[in-house]
């Protein structure tokens, strides 16, 4: 049996002690953060090409992100709270340790990816300001487009390096004004997109007219492919495949204080992924139509800037933050498995020093195909992490039996993996099954193979002492991670007590939010003309992160002081 010491766990593998758990509104700020940002303005924007009406657009992603909550809940949220640990430490169990390195590696490089994508998505918006031209090629054309990425990725970066309260301190910041952005962003447009249609607005039902007309239906792509209610949904649903169904997002989710967590998964799926993404498509047609050019030509910088202005370009800048924040966090605690004798401050330098590298290369803003090859890449692996936690127990097999067999490869769930990923390429390459459906077999797939192999590879033997043993051990480690976080805590200082004016810096902040809608509302009605609405609300939108980022800061660093 395996040497027994919880001293020698190393930190990465140690399961979150219930001392340190985290609260509601940091959940609330990550996943709105995350999933009501940069990838929105290039998704959003893909409706408008959709070969489908707006009602079957609107119904589908109702459907999907539903299903993408409660798989967030009953999926990652479940497993996650029940072990504590990040998904990256609980497959040394399943898989053993040297798969487990493999897949560190790879789930690292694609996070690494999908942050650059992010970064890349936000240095389009600068772009725009700056007066580069539009970079068409997949590699950068212009010095000065890779000296924004180099700067965003550093303030990325430096976010990330501080750990899980500094992303969603910086996401609880941008959260609210970025739903703000988006709503006004589409009340903005929509006179605008009538206007270049030539279409009067006098009724909801107009507004619906104008919608299904130059968003859905296919208008931005003649040649669209007609999807039906179950391809959007499906959409919706694998856009966040890796993260809950593939249970990447355990490492966020150990923090959580139950199950339960994960329907707050809702304000990203809802607010990021529904209505976000709508009002992008609006802005998106409205850009198209006002400019006279193809939407497949422009990008979030240019469709933004020509809708709000200002405002729109600092949406995508702080879009890609908070996307790419998150992501280099979870990348980090991937690699850093990999690499023990470094700190995770250090992985995640190393991690922003590659996501900036790639983030330079335009060709990166496909972040569709990102998310779509992430998604099939890790969802057999977590298939099996999820048939191995709750179906392995019910059917007399044991849960962890390549651990108990000191095993260092699994050589089931290797091959399982392998199927899995040989059935997508088969997919992809002979069209067979339309690529939004591929994910649901390849689940199916890999859970029944799983099953059927490790049965005759194992988990059916006794292993009572070992898991006896185990059980011990998870104890001991258990006391040991409260002890230190105990220690922690006391030596930590008495809870700050902030000066008063911090509060009322960040109410100050919401009324000005506030003003911004009532423009917004008021230039729709045709109070204030448009040019005139883009200067009020860029000078809105400097004060209100003035005001809520001083507030936050204060807080944060009086939070990191009390427990030093």
């Amino acid at each position: 049996m395996r040497n027994l010491n919880p001293n020698e766990v190393p930190l990465i593998d140690r399961p979150v002690s219930e001392k340190n758990l985290s609260s509601v509104g940091n959940f609330f700020g990550l996943y709105g953060g995350e999933h009501i940002a940069a990838t929105e303005f290039v998704i959003g924007a893909t409706l408008v090409s959709w070969g489908c009406s707006a009602k079957t657009i609107l119904l589908g992603l109702i459907i999907g992100n539903l299903l993408a909550m409660l798989s967030f809940t009953f999926c990652c949220a479940t497993l996650a709270t029940s072990s504590r640990l990040t998904l990256y430490s609980y497959l040394k169990k399943i898989l053993g340790p040297a798969a487990q390195k493999f897949y560190n590696l790879v789930w690292s490089l694609c996070s690494i990816a999908l942050a650059g994508s992010g970064i890349c998505v936000s240095a389009t918006a600068i772009r725009e300001v700056v007066g580069i031209p539009i970079q068409h090629e997949w590699y950068p054309t212009s010095i000065t487009f890779v000296i924004i990425v180099l700067i965003l990725g550093g303030i990325v970066t430096l976010v990330a390096a501080n750990g899980f309260e500094a992303c969603a301190k910086f996401a609880s910041t941008c959260v609210p004004w970025m739903i703000c952005v988006f709503f006004i962003s589409a009340v903005v447009a929509l006179p605008q997109l009538a206007q270049a249609t030539g279409v009067e607005i006098n009724s909801l039902s107009d507004v619906w007219a104008i919608f299904n007309a130059n968003v859905g239906s296919g208008s931005g792509n003649p040649n669209a492919e007609p999807f039906t209610i179950f391809h959007v949904a499906c959409f919706a649903w694998l856009c966040n495949l890796a993260w809950h169904m593939g249970c990447n997002d355990m490492g966020l989710f150990r923090f959580a204080k139950n199950y339960k967590y994960g329907y707050i998964s809702a304000i990203g799926m809802f607010i990021g992924h529904f209505f976000a993404w709508i009002c992008v498509a609006i802005m998106g047609a409205a850009a198209s139509a006002l400019l006279k050019v193809s939407l497949d030509v422009l990008d979030p910088g240019a469709v933004t800037n020509t809708v709000v202005g200002l405002t729109g370009i600092c949406a995508v800048i702080v879009a890609g933050w908070t996307t790419a924040n998150p992501t280099v966090y979870r990348s980090a605690l991937s690699l850093n498995t990999l690499l023990p004798k470094l700190s995770q401050k250090q992985v995640t330098y190393i991690v922003g020093i590659l996501m900036t590298v790639l983030a330079c290369f335009p060709g990166m803003t496909n972040i569709g195909d990102i998310v779509r090859m992430l998604g099939w890449a890790v969802v057999g692996v977590g298939a099996m992490c999820i048939v191995e936690h709750f179906l392995f127990p019910k059917i007399g097999y044991t849960r962890f039996f390549t651990m108990y067999k000191e095993r260092s490869v699994n050589w089931a769930a290797i091959i399982t993996w392998a199927v899995s990923i040989l059935f997508v390429v088969t997919m992809v390459k002979t069209g067979a099954i339309h690529s939004n459906f591929i994910f649901i077999p390849e689940y199916i797939i890999s859970a029944v193979l799983y099953t059927v192999l490790a049965g005759f590879m194992g988990a059916k033997g006794d292993y009572s002492k070992e898991i006896a043993e185990e059980e011990k051990f998870q104890k001991e480690l258990k006391d040991l991670v409260d002890r230190e976080m105990e220690e922690k805590l006391k030596n930590a200082g008495p809870n700050p007590v902030l000066p008063g004016y911090v509060k009322v810096l960040s109410y100050v902040a919401y009324v000005l939010l506030a003003v911004l809608v009532v423009c917004a509302l008021m230039t729709y009605g045709g109070s204030i003309a448009v040019p005139t609405f883009k200067t009020i609300s860029i000078c809105l939108t400097i004060g209100y992160f003035i005001l809520n980022g001083t507030s936050t800061v204060i807080k944060y660093r009086s939070e990191a002081s009390a427990i030093q």
